[in-house]
């Protein structure tokens, strides 16, 4: 089983490179989605993009971060993946608030000849650069740090020397690494290939015990407002600074009679409509005003902090969601 780490700051466009990673490859991954906080917003994207059923598996590890709270059950859901499933490539998607190289010391222990790691790969935005970097610098330097392939996200429309002011302050971090300044899609699929086929370099990792970052995150799953300008006004106020500093904020929720996907990263967002009919959205940041957010979204923070099992979806028998690890019928 070979392993490849997606790896980025939150909002930085991880699942949609992996997206285009799959169809690209044309490859069948088992795909494990590391969530933050109770949602899978980013595991229904990939599973909508897939053209035919079962194209992909995907495993959703929420309620903790993979690098540092839940190491020891990330750790053994990827041994039960290679005994269970046994895939040919497992992609690893990270939170976005998650060191890269405590990810890399987790998996040293079990790395051997039948499972081994591809170069680990780490996207940003050009634009979002020097804001993340005053930010989150441990962060988002750790991430960069140990990246054996950095993939630019969200530039098409950048100007060239921003790109290139971009890529010099990413090597003066990480000299050795790959740097794909252009669009990947503009990439051959020679390059793709290349992606699951080159493994890890043998570099050291810092085994360091570092402070986990001072990240809240704030679930819902009762949101409804009455109309699309509520929302519009909450995210310009999430924006500003007006409900804490909300770094990612995404969902899907009820807005007047139709169903309406938000998505707010590096100082922007969007609007969509969704397909989904089941609401949940996240807010991630620091100091959160969880029961402004709450009331602003039509709900209540009692109500969010109660029991949730009986508001959640069928479970889908190609996905699985564990609270801490997970296992796999074996291969017989």
């Amino acid at each position: 089983m070979k392993i490849l780490i997606v790896s980025g700051f939150l909002g930085a466009g991880k699942t949609t490179f992996i997206k285009e990673l799959i169809r690209r490859t044309d490859t069948r991954p088992v795909v494990m989605e590391n969530e933050y906080g109770d949602n899978n917003l980013d595991a229904r994207e990939l599973e909508q993009s897939q053209q035919q059923p079962g194209e992909m598996k995907i495993l959703e590890f929420m309620e903790g971060c993979v690098c540092c709270t839940m190491k020891d059950s990330f750790v053994n859901s990827v041994l039960t993946v290679f005994s269970g499933l046994n895939p040919e490539y497992l992609i690893i998607e990270p939170t976005g608030v998650g060191r890269l190289s405590s990810i890399l010391n987790n998996l040293a222990p079990i790395l051997h000849d039948n499972i081994t790691l591809l170069k680990p790969l780490v996207v940003i935005s050009p634009r979002a650069y020097r804001h993340n970097m005053a930010e989150w610098p441990d962060l988002y330097r750790d991430q960069l740090a140990h990246a054996q392939t950095v993939v630019f996200s969200k530039g098409e429309s950048e100007m060239p020397e921003l790109l290139e002011e971009t890529e010099g302050l990413v090597r003066r971090i990480n000299p050795g690494t790959e740097i794909i300044r252009e669009h990947y899609s503009r990439c051959p699929d020679s390059w793709w290939r290349g992606l699951l086929d080159l493994p890890a370099a043998e570099t050291e990792v810092s085994a360091e015990e570092t402070p986990e970052e001072a990240f809240s995150q704030l679930s819902l799953r009762h949101a409804r407002l009455e109309n699309p300008t509520q929302l519009i006004l909450l995210l310009e106020d999430c924006l500003r600074g007006e409900l804490g500093h909300v770094a990612r904020a995404k969902g899907v929720l009820p807005v007047g009679g139709e169903m309406m996907r938000f998505d707010l990263a590096e100082g922007q967002y969007a609007l969509t409509g969704a397909p989904e009919d089941d609401s949940q959205c996240v807010f991630i940041g620091r100091d959160l005003d969880r029961e402004a957010l709450c009331r602003r979204m039509g709900s209540s923070l009692q109500a969010e902090e109660a029991p949730i099992a009986s508001f959640l979806p069928p479970q889908n028998p190609q996905k699985t969601k564990p609270e801490s690890g997970f296992s796999l019928p074996r291969r017989g």
